[in-house]
């Protein structure tokens, strides 16, 4: 027995010589250490007293499981290894006890994937590990701090095993609770319980794990006051300040499912600017409720009365129904809001209104801009808005960016909801009793100035359709245009520019739920205009009428019916000739909203005579005398394809006639300078024309058969397809 005795001392002692000098040596790190992005551990020093039996000092753990990255510290950790489950490869850990603990869980954007999973896989478990003294706990940017105990058990099989977590809880009786550098909670009680069912990864990946937990949480403390509102930069803005309000949670997630008895009740000072610029500070309530069927929401900051103030003080009152429990699986936002109901009543002053863009969520083609009030009623059943409710902007200012171009102005708006015989509908009307019309990328370059801009909107009074199914109408008559040449950039170039004139502009655009221009009408008018074609220069009046259909390629490209021109006492300088007039029409012609545009199509001239087409090519001195004496001999009837793009405006195909004189022509003004061929006929005499590079060669013999021979300068099948 002696022996015995003396050879267990001496393996002992052996143990305690060879283990302590393993823990502490680089051998003991390196082992541990095998797969550091996995698990990686490192500590001051450490002994061992019993086989199985650890006590570490100055611990770090770090590591990976699939998204998370999570590390632990703590002062001193003890703990047991259970030797017999080793041999099923199980490392048991029976209670682990730590002492100043922190723990950091946040998000990466790194899947770390596991090898492929095997039954014979290592697992971990820890039935219980424990602490007197956590000191902070960190969830992404959600941290708790403060002094209080934790206890956690959880087993994982490792190749992406199955993991699961025993009945757990942390107690922090005196925190502060932060997310970013926003306080939430200080003086706090937080008092957490939570267990997870087995999962796995590929069953339920991130926060669908909560479908497997059953997590009570109760929280009370002290909440800082908060500020209401939209920063100047238009963004909605909940910003804190010291003074405290009061916050009392206790609700059970179990499963996905709150349970009926939940509850979070918070009141605070809540500081706002009224419409009149009043710093204001109210006392506000929020107020929710698990029931039995349904979550109940009841939100109030009353007005303040007897305070002097020239307009109406901001107030909220709200009462909301969520029918459902069920936060687990997420419903969809349509779905969500298809069990919203209740009623909202309230008026507010923003520093900005920039974040609301009313029913255009898809595109954010309209804006309200500046400093202004919203005040509304809601009321909601089942996810619709009931008619009656109403929201209005009393003042703001309106942006609708289009076609590349920006209205603003300053503005009123009103939305109503009314019923009607497909059901209810949603209408916002908004009005600028003056605006302007500039360049997106040149806001400061306003080329048309206006009143009463009307842009209206409906859609459906479903909130789930809010906003994405909706059509838009905008409007405004006779504003004034003080530079025609503003539109020159949509023009081809230096072959037709505007030189000199000013105009009036109607317009009316109908939008999709796109926020893209699918239909239109653009009028314009001028009493004196100087235009340039080619190198001839015109002066005289126009009216021009544009209908715009069946829009494409995001609202850029239109089919141009209903374009019609008039033109009257048009002059050609350097010239002595009587004024002339005509009437275009296009018909199958195609309009491509660029910089410049691009128009094609087929059309009709209805001209009091021909001379300002002979005087494309040339003065009418240089013509025969059988020519000069009809040239202004009865009006005239023409038809051609036009197509005018990025310097190029072409006239091709043109035949006109009148009562004594037929033209034919292909005309081609290229940056400017023009080139072309005409043929004249009367009776049996004929001219051809040829220009190019500003000379003109005449054929006088055969000229129909010269003329003929001349290729078309927009191919013949081009001409049958807008």
């Amino acid at each position: 027995m002696r022996r015995l005795l003396w050879l267990l001392g001496v393996l002992y002692v052996l143990y305690l010589m060879g283990g302590n000098v393993f823990l502490n040596s680089p051998l003991a790190r390196t082992e541990v250490n095998r797969k550091p992005q996995i698990f990686h551990a490192q500590w001051a020093w450490a002994w061992t007293l019993w086989p199985g039996q650890i006590h570490a000092h100055g611990l770090q753990l770090h590591g990976q499981a699939r998204q998370l990255l999570w590390s632990a510290r703590g002062d001193a950790a003890s703990g047991h290894i259970m030797l017999w489950p080793l041999l099923r490869h199980e490392l048991r850990f029976d209670v682990v006890r730590t002492v100043a603990v922190s723990l950091d869980i946040r998000p990466t954007g790194i899947d770390l994937k596991p090898p492929p999973w095997r039954s014979d896989a290592w697992r971990i478990t820890v039935d219980r590990v424990s602490t007197a003294s956590l000191r902070q706990v960190r969830l992404g940017d959600l941290v708790a701090d403060g002094d209080g105990e934790a206890e956690l058990g959880f087993t994982h099989q490792l190749r992406g095993g199955s993991t699961a977590i025993s009945p757990s809880h942390v107690l922090m009786p005196k925190a502060r609770l932060h997310y970013r550098q926003l306080e939430l909670l200080r003086d706090a009680r937080l008092d957490v319980h939570f267990l997870f069912d087995p999962f796995t990864h590929e069953e339920l990946p991130g926060w669908q794990k909560l479908e497997r937990a059953k997590i009570r949480v109760a929280a009370e403390g002290t909440t800082p006051a908060i500020a209401l509102g939209a920063d100047k930069a238009g963004a909605l803005a909940v910003r804190l300040s010291p003074q405290g309000g009061h916050l009392n949670a206790d609700f059970l997630l179990d499963h996905g499912t709150l349970a009926p008895g939940g509850r979070l009740q918070w009141n605070a000072p809540v500081a706002m600017t009224d419409g009149d610029g009043t710093q204001q500070q109210r006392h506000g309530w929020f107020d929710l409720a698990v029931q039995a069927e349904a979550v109940t929401i009841n939100a109030r900051i009353p007005s303040s009365l007897g305070t002097g103030n020239t307009t109406r003080p901001n107030q909220v009152d709200a009462h909301l129904q969520f029918a459902s429990r069920q936060l687990l699986p997420r419903p969809s936002s349509g779905e969500a809001l298809r069990l919203l109901s209740g009623t909202l009543e309230g008026r507010w002053h923003f520093a900005s209104m920039r974040w609301l863009t009313p029913l255009t969520q898809s595109r954010p083609w309209l804006q309200m801009n500046g400093a202004g009030d919203i005040v509304g009623a809601l009321r909601i059943e089942a996810g619709r808005l009931l008619p009656g409710s109403h929201v209005e902007v009393p003042k703001a200012v309106l942006a609708a960016d289009l076609l590349d171009n920006v209205f603003a102005g300053s503005a009123r708006a009103q939305g109503r909801v009314v019923a009607g015989k497909g059901g209810a509908r949603t209408t916002v009307d908004m009005v600028a009793d003056r605006f302007t019309l500039a360049p997106r990328n040149a806001p400061g370059q306003a080329y048309l100035r206006g009143r009463a801009l009307q842009v209206t909107l409906q859609s459906s009074a479903d909130l789930a359709s809010l906003g994405h199914d909706f059509i838009a109408r905008l409007h405004f008559a006779d504003a004034d245009v003080p530079d025609l040449r503003a539109y020159n950039r949509y023009l081809p170039g230096k072959s037709l520019y505007f030189l000199q004139g000013n105009g009036r502009m109607s317009t009316e655009f109908t939008l999709d739920g796109n926020g893209d221009v699918s239909a239109g009408r653009m009028q314009m008018s001028s009493g004196a205009v100087r235009l340039a074609l080619g190198a001839s220069r015109l002066a005289g009046q126009l009216k021009m009428d544009t209908r715009l259909y069946h829009a494409t390629r995001d609202g850029h490209s239109f089919d141009l019916d209903g374009f019609a021109l008039a033109l009257d006492g048009v002059r050609v300088e350097g010239s002595a000739a009587p004024p002339w007039w005509a009437r275009i029409t296009l018909q199958h012609g195609r309009l491509d909203w660029d910089r410049p545009m691009r128009v094609r199509g087929s059309a009709t001239l209805v001209m009091k005579d021909v001379s300002l087409l002979l005087s494309l090519f040339a003065d009418r001195s240089v013509f025969p005398t059988w020519i000069t004496g009809m040239i202004n001999d009865g009006q005239a009837t023409a038809h051609a394809q036009i197509e005018a793009q990025r310097g190029d405006f072409i006239l091709d195909h043109l035949v006109a006639r009148n009562e004594r004189i037929d033209l034919l022509a292909h005309l081609h003004v290229s940056e400017g300078k023009p080139s072309g061929d005409l043929y004249a006929r009367w009776g049996v005499l004929g001219l051809g024309v040829a220009l190019a590079d500003g000379k003109r060669r005449f054929h006088l013999l055969h000229a129909r058969r010269w003329y003929q021979s001349q290729p078309d300068l927009i191919p013949a099948e081009a001409t049958l397809t807008p």
